[in-house]
């Protein structure tokens, strides 16, 4: 499983402890993509612990940068473009700061998918004085910095007047609009263009400050590797857009060694999370909200979908197709094997990485496609129709886990099931039945006199109705199609056996003789 592997090489470069760090900037409604790095962080540290050795995890909320795009929906904030999240006010009015609101949000979001780090603000950290250090490193070391900006991403915009950091303007407030002029090794000269960006216009005034204790921040690719060293992060993964060739990380780990005088963090890195084939953005609020994905899945699913595939394979979520009930099946095998129902180590291990909080309980798990099929039947009482299936009264765990499958079908058939999911059951014989052939007429005659002649179990009856098929020679089309042809007035549907020891049985024998009844 890949945390076992990756915890394994990194314990051999490392044996601990360790500070595990991912970060977000709060721009907005996050989207449920950012939940990958959070939950594959987690559980890095969750394996360090499990293998030995002591482990931190730390998430960044970079609240301290510039708002650089117009939020969806809140025209009004225009006037706040290129101030720091941290002193834009809060939507709801409530929240200390705009990127205190949308970070509560998220954190409240991945805390609900059993991921506890310790939390910290660049806002906090800038404010408190805790990245003087590495501002003056980096501001007496600009040279070194712009020499790496060439050698690394062969930038010819790097001239001898680029300074690695944003000063807060005094009087606009802006710092997503500044441009440092020079630094004396106690201020910096900066002047707030009015035309240094086209998301933001400064106000044009000219000053000197100080740098330190929130007057100004890093740029990104130096930010970065000044948290690794303030901090003492030892892992860190990121985005594939982030760990290409000449991209942020290499700029970020030569300045880390060059600059800061340590070794980058162990790296590894991670692919998108898409939805419909798009990258999820905050700032274009492309696809599913971080927060919206828990309206449609419970959090134990949300973590498994994340945890399954390996860092380096894109994850495609797309709620509106087969997504879901396939979910449902992988996560239904990786129980099996936790529980040694089946053989499949990696399996095991990915569904005790999707754990929320303490030790899983077992329980009788029915298929997710089959609960969403029968809340459709509302002669059909859900929790007796699964004890049926499961042959055995069901336990405690056993109807608290069907009320979650409840719950999510019921989202999920809403909001997002195809349409051959849904059905209705019509109450009178669908006109459709019509255009029968007698061959199938005669397959329903049949199947109303064994349903008749004693009590079926799902499975059972399904297989029989198989063996009914093969032995009058028919398609499946043709068998299946006649049996949906009767009940629902489509050519498909549920699985035929289960569906119909699901439904009353008087009512299934009327429905049967119904559509055989011109059969010769």
């Amino acid at each position: 499983m890949w945390v076992d592997l990756l915890v394994e090489e990194l314990r051999g470069q490392h044996p601990g402890p360790h500070t595990v760090n991912d970060a977000k900037t709060p721009s907005g409604p996050v989207p449920v993509g950012s939940l990958r790095g959070v939950i594959m962080h987690d559980c890095v540290t969750r394996g360090l612990r499990e293998s030995g050795a002591a482990a931190e995890f730390l998430y960044g909320f970079d609240d301290y940068d510039p708002m650089d795009g117009l939020p969806p929906g809140l025209p009004q904030y225009a006037r706040y473009m290129g101030m720091p999240f941290a002193n834009i006010p809060s939507p709801d009015g409530k929240a200390p700061s705009y990127g205190h609101y949308f970070a509560a949000e998220f954190a409240g979001v991945f805390e609900r998918l059993g991921a506890h780090p310790r939390i910290y603000r660049t806002s906090e950290m800038y404010r408190s004085g805790a990245f003087d250090a590495a501002i003056r490193l980096a501001l007496d070391h600009v040279e070194v910095i712009r020499e790496i900006y060439r050698e690394v991403t062969h930038s010819t915009r790097i001239d001898d007047h680029w300074w690695p950091i944003q000063v807060l303007c005094e009087q606009c407030g802006r710092i997503g609009t500044t441009t440092v002029v020079s630094w004396s090794g106690g201020e910096v000269e900066y002047l707030c263009a009015p035309d240094k960006v086209a998301w933001a216009e400064g106000c044009g005034h000219r000053g000197r400050r100080p740098p330190f204790g929130g007057g100004a921040k890093l740029l990104y690719r130096v930010e970065w590797p000044a948290k690794w060293s303030v901090l003492g992060v030892t892992v860190e993964g990121a985005g594939k857009d982030h760990m290409t060739r000449g991209g942020t990380h290499d700029v970020a780990r030569a300045v880390s060694v060059r600059v800061f005088g340590r070794p980058a963090p162990f790296a590894f890195p991670y692919e998108f999370l898409l939805f419909g084939g798009k990258k999820m953005s905050t700032s274009k609020a492309v696809g599913v909200t971080a927060a919206e994905i828990l309206e449609v899945l419970r959090p134990e699913l949300a973590r498994f979908l994340i945890v399954r595939p390996v860092p380096r394979r894109q994850l495609e979520f797309d709620p509106g197709g087969e997504t879901i009930p396939a979910l449902y099946d992988e996560y239904d095998r990786a129980a099996a094997a936790y529980f040694h129902e089946v053989e499949n180590p990696d399996l095991a291990r990915t569904f005790h990485y999707s754990r929320i909080a303490g030790e899983p309980v077992r329980c009788y798990r029915p298929r997710f496609a089959k609960v969403a099929y029968l809340l459709q039947m509302p002669s059909v009482d859900l929790g007796r129709a699964v004890a049926r299936e499961k042959g055995a009264p069901l336990t405690e765990a056993d109807r608290e886990e069907l009320e979650h499958r409840a719950v999510d079908a019921r989202r999920w058939l809403d909001a997002y099931a195809p349409a051959h999911y849904k059905f209705e059951i019509p109450a009178s014989l669908p006109t459709t039945v019509a255009a029968l052939t007698a061959p199938q007429r005669q397959y329903l005659a049949r199947v109303a006199e064994s349903v008749g002649a004693r009590t079926w179990t799902g499975e059972e009856l399904h297989a029989h109705l198989h063996d009914l098929k093969a032995e009058m020679n028919l398609s499946p089309r043709e068998a299946f199609g006649a049996i949906y042809q009767v009940f629902l007035g489509k050519d498909s549907g549920p699985q035929a056996g289960w569906f119909l020891t699901a439904l009353d049985r008087q009512f299934v024998l009327r429905r049967l003789r119904e559509g055989a009844q011109d059969a010769a």
